[in-house]
């Protein structure tokens, strides 16, 4: 096939522009070839600016053709197969003009074309990723395609149904762009690409002859578009889309050989890349158009469902649906006392459309609708077999497309949504949820809208029942909500008891009770607490049906609360709480007398059930949230109290200090009603209580009996932590003397190296007032804890009383003896001392040994400690040399007291005896170092007297100038150890 440039006489000129677009390549590469002597131009004027004639591109063109030689390429080759221009034919397969076995050669503008195709690739794909940030994507795209090839025009169109829709235009001029408008489907080589596209991909693979759907033409041969010329090239390619083209990508040349095959496969390339580019535009739109729709439908249901105006309710759904769906009409019907349908508003139907519809007919879409209670929808739907009575009507109406919602109250049907839509439309799963929920929530707020219209001489309840109901919405607790159900109720309907119960499981739990009058007034919650299904009010949650009774003893569903009159003449009204389609519980109103209640004051009782079921479920998910959020900082809070706590525990040696600090910190830490710790007493085997707080505070202070058990006794027994849901379930409960516990427990071990050495117990009181699980792992951490400050202090305390006691006769010490004296004297209470010296103990030690005089010297001491009362202290004040504090003795006692002490050391062995001195204070001394001496000189006196005697501090004071005494040698002197 020659390369031409036609229809320009062979001297015409043209710019460096229009030579680049006939050529197919960049102006800069026109230049480039021109100032290397491969291009001829002409200067035209003193600017220089070029021109190049016709017959010298035509030459060029020529001379760039590949040669073949022996079935190859010869050298020195121009553009190869792949930049040939053809005109005027179409082309099936660009790919066919490449030869067979031909390679062309790297040719500058074979090179140059190259990189523009990838450049234009790169610009499709960044607008396809978003890296290309661009208003309109698909005008951007048209844009460089025109821009980088020179094209005379570039359009994306878009196939909606049967109509071809332009979507951008990248034109020489305005008015090109403002001359395109919408076209039928198969209007010329647009159609053509569509036809064959459907052609191609009716043909296998293998079948195929080229690109399907590619079309590249002559306007001389196709009807063309009205901005074209005669004489330029187009060239259609449809865009991909999901099942069938989304569209037609068009491209039209600036003069004849313009177009060629490499054209062809560039621009199903973009093509590709347009796809892509609606693909995302669309998934982006999605997803906005969803949340707008989410939103829209909040604002919708918040709209519809805060009106009582019937009038007004309709004609926001009606208006509402067509936003959201964008419909071509809309209708909402209602069923009227008569059993016929009424169209109550409508939007873009016909009155004669409207009056076809009478009724909802077995068979019909609406009846489908209705028997399956959620919305359907229709394609087509003058030839659906349903709609086969209204076909003719349908037809006449003009519409397609069909959607159909049962407006819902509770289980009743009040009326349909008619959703209408000229073309077909194919419901998504989503937008038959989002109008499902519509049509759920105005089905509520019509049935609200008709009882309230059919109430209108009540306008002042029903303005009570909205006003009360805004209140309960403000309330944010269920027990708040009952409470002001059961009081505000008066101001409806005149009763004299009321009660507001909720489901909670299998269970009806009275949230709040009102009683004005003796029958009811002694009602407890454990008495009308009951089971779903169980009498009148288990009845009607189970079956949601409200009631009226007139005489609700002779009812056979009735059941008698325990203590009451069961032949009681007793009027009963009855509502169930209804939130989306669940029961949270039931409100009932109670009157002595028969038939005390009419149908108006149950329609009433019914209106408010449904506000107050809206209140409730607003205060569960508020509630929910708040324990959320209570959980989550009550964690929190539990984790820092649990590290402070410990690193108290664990810094005190204080055993008393260390159950005191867990008593009142666990108590505050977790709420409960009782907190108590025991432990096990070494001698008797038997838990004793050492500290308790809360209300029966008394009762766990309480000394456990001889083989007494219980939960206590069992966690030591199995050193395992127990946690008890309700303590009326468990058998190992000892439960008070006032009546079964009623509560929750958990009880773990107090752990020593050696096992179980106690326990912790935690209550907290009520039914259904459980611990979760985890305060239960809460209580364990701290248990252990506590467990490892309690050993700290009861090794502390065993180091702590070696530090103060006589390694040899576990007597008080030296040191000890300072102090007690130190503090005795500070407290200013009458007290008496002792010093009692034992008569030639040396020889004790000479005669028999060292041994010998230890044991000796353990035997006194324990004589010494039988020979005083429990409230005397006795001390090894040296090595031979005793004392006593005598608190609250006076001399007389105290001498009593030494004549004992040494009594007890003659009769001890017989080789040894006691000189004994006594003084009192504040008599014989007003200071430690007073009363010190007055007592030791009273115990030299009695050894220089003879020995084995007792002297006073005033025998000592006679004598006192004769002689002085030295201040005996401290036998221990070990230090207090820190705490470990």
């Amino acid at each position: 096939m020659p390369n031409t440039l036609q229809s320009r006489p062979i001297d015409a000129t043209l710019s460096v522009t229009k030579a680049a677009r006939l050529l197919g390549v960049h102006p800069n590469t026109i230049r480039t070839w021109s100032d290397a002597g491969r291009l001829r131009y002409f200067r035209i004027n003193a600017r220089g600016d070029r021109r190049y004639r016709l017959g010298d591109l035509q030459r060029f063109l020529a001379a760039a053709e590949p040669r073949p030689v022996d079935g190859a390429t010869a050298p020195g080759g121009g553009f190869g197969a792949t930049a040939r221009r053809t005109s005027g034919q179409a082309i099936a397969d660009p790919g066919a003009l490449q030869g067979v076995g031909v390679q062309p050669p790297a040719d500058p503008l074979d090179v140059e074309r190259h990189h523009l195709d990838l450049a234009m690739a790169s610009t499709i794909a960044r607008l396809g990723s978003g890296v290309q940030a661009a208003k309109d994507p698909l005008l951007a795209a048209a844009q460089a395609v025109r821009h980088a090839y020179g094209h005379h025009l570039v359009a994306i169109w878009e196939l909606r149904q049967e109509r071809l829709l332009p979507r951008a235009v990248a034109a020489a001029s305005r008015a090109e762009t403002a001359r395109l408008t919408e076209l039928p489907r198969r209007f010329g080589i647009l159609g053509a690409a569509l036809e064959s596209n459907s052609r191609a991909m009716d043909r296998g693979p293998d079948e195929r002859g080229g690109p399907a759907g590619t079309l590249l033409t002559d306007t001389l041969h196709q009807a063309t578009l009205p901005v074209l010329p005669d004489g330029r090239p187009e060239l259609a390619v449809p865009i991909p889309g999901t099942t069938e083209p989304w569209g037609v990508l068009l491209i039209i040349g600036e003069g004849p050989g313009a177009l060629g095959p490499r054209d062809v496969d560039v621009t199903r390339t973009v093509a590709d890349g347009i796809a892509t580019l609606v693909a995302a535009h669309g998934r982006a739109e999605e997803v906005a158009h969803l949340r707008h729709r989410a939103e829209a439908l909040r604002r919708v249901n918040s709209d519809i469902g805060s009106r009582l105006d019937l009038d007004r309710i309709l004609s926001g759904l009606v208006d509402h649906a067509m936003v959201l769906f964008e419909g071509d009409g809309a209708a909402v019907f209602l069923q009227g006392a008569d059993g016929q349908l009424k169209a109550e508003v409508s939007r873009g139907l016909s009155s004669g459309y409207l009056g076809n519809i009478r009724e909802v007919r077995p068979g019909s879409l609406p009846a489908a609708a209705v028997d399956a209670k959620r919305p359907l929808f229709s394609v087509g739907y003058r030839d659906d077999p349903r709609a086969a009575r209204l076909r003719a009507a349908i037809v006449q109406e003009g519409f397609d497309t069909l959607c159909t919602a049962p407006l819902l109250e509770a289980d009743r049907v009040v009326g349909l949504l008619n959703i209408y839509h000229d073309l077909p439309h194919a419901w998504s799963d989503a937008e038959l949820e989002t109008v499902e929920a519509l049509a759920t929530q105005a089905g509520v707020a019509i049935r609200a809208a008709q009882d309230y219209e059919r109430m209108a001489n009540w306008a002042a309840q029903l303005q009570s029942i909205q006003q009360l109901g805004a209140r309960l919405n403000r309330l944010s607790s269920v027990s708040e909500i009952g409470q002001a159900i059961a009081t505000e109720l008066r101001q409806l309907i005149d009763y004299h008891n009321a009660r507001v119960y909720r489901v909670v499981g299998q269970e009806l739990i009275p949230v709040a009770m009102q009683g004005q009058v003796g029958e009811y007034v002694d009602e407890t919650p454990d008495q009308l607490r009951l089971t779903l299904g169980q009498g009148i009010t288990g009845w009607v949650a189970v079956n949601r049906i409200a009631q009226n009774l007139g005489n609700a003893a002779a009812d056979p569903r009735a059941s008698t609360i325990p203590g009451t009159e069961d032949d009681l003449d007793e009027s009963m009204l009855l509502a169930p709480m209804l939130f989306d389609d669940q029961v949270l519980g039931v409100l009932v109103l109670s009157k002595l007398g028969l038939n005390r209640f009419s149908d108006d004051d149950l329609r009433l009782l019914v209106i408010y059930a449904s506000f107050a079921a809206q209140a409730m479920a607003n205060a569960d998910t508020t509630e929910r949230l708040r324990h959320q959020s209570l959980a989550l900082e009550r964690q929190l809070r539990s984790q820092r109290e649990l590290l402070q706590i410990t690193e108290s525990l664990l810094t005190t040696l204080d055993a008393r200090a260390v159950l005191d600090s867990i008593t009142e910190r666990l108590g505050r830490l977790i709420a409960c009603d009782n907190i108590a710790i025991e432990v096990t007493d070494p001698a008797t085997g038997r838990l004793t209580p050492l500290t308790a707080r809360g209300v029966h505070e008394a009762f766990y202070l309480e000394p456990w009996e001889p083989g007494e058990t219980g939960v206590a006794t069992w966690v030591v027994e199995h050193d395992e932590p127990v946690y008890i849901r309700d303590e009326r379930d468990d058998p190992r409960v000892n439960h008070r003397d006032d009546g079964p516990n009623e509560g929750s427990l958990i009880v773990v071990p107090l752990r020593s190296r050696g096992g179980a050495i106690g326990v912790l117990t935690i209550e907290r009181l009520g039914v259904g007032n459980t611990f979760s699980f985890d305060e239960f792992e809460l209580v364990q951490l701290f248990a252990a804890q506590v467990s490892i400050a309690l050993q700290n202090a009861e090794v502390f305390q065993a180091v702590q009383v070696r530090a103060r006691t006589d390694g040899l006769t576990g007597l008080l010490n030296h040191a000890t003896f300072e102090e007690w004296l130190e503090r005795i004297v500070k407290e200013g209470a009458p007290f008496s001392l002792i010093m009692l010296d034992l008569d030639d103990f040396r020889d004790v030690n000479n005669s028999r040994g060292h041994q010998a005089g230890d044991e000796l010297l353990r035997s006194i001491a324990a004589g010494l400690v039988r020979a005083g009362r429990d409230t005397d202290l006795v001390f090894r004040y040296g090595g031979d040399e005793f004392a006593f504090l005598l608190p609250h003795t006076d001399g007389t006692g105290a001498l009593l007291a030494a004549d004992r002490a040494r009594q007890s050391v003659l009769g001890t062995d017989g080789a040894v005896s006691a000189s004994v001195g006594v003084a009192t204070f504040p008599k014989d001394g007003t200071t430690p170092a007073e009363i010190l001496l007055a007592a030791d000189r009273a115990c030299f006196v009695a050894k220089r007297h003879g020995r084995d005697r007792v002297a006073t501090a005033a025998d000592g004071l006679a004598l006192a100038a004769e002689f002085s005494l030295q201040e005996p040698t401290p036998v221990d002197s070990v230090e207090l150890p820190g705490p470990e």
